[in-house]
């Protein structure tokens, strides 16, 4: 939700965080790469590539802390 990661976004930001928000999930890869942040924080649901999917892509060749975010209220999204 783009609302969402704004807000997170501002309220990193205003306890003097760098933050970088790349809202798909297609082009994070390569904004984690370059930017070679502290830490990931993904929603599960993001276009072009699914959270989930990131992550594990992700776990190949970063190994960083990632923190999965979600407003769905299924079981199945529970980990």
């Amino acid at each position: 939700d783009p609302e969402v990661g704004t807000l997170i976004a501002a309220y990193l930001g205003k306890h003097d965080m760098d933050v970088v928000v790349e809202p798909r999930g297609d082009r994070a890869e390569e904004v984690i790469a370059r930017e070679k942040p502290d830490l990931v924080l993904l929603d599960i649901m993001l276009p072009g590539k699914d959270g989930m999917t990131l992550c594990r892509d992700l776990r190949g060749q970063w190994q960083g802390p990632i923190v999965l975010l979600t407003s769905l209220d299924s079981d199945m999204n529970h980990i």
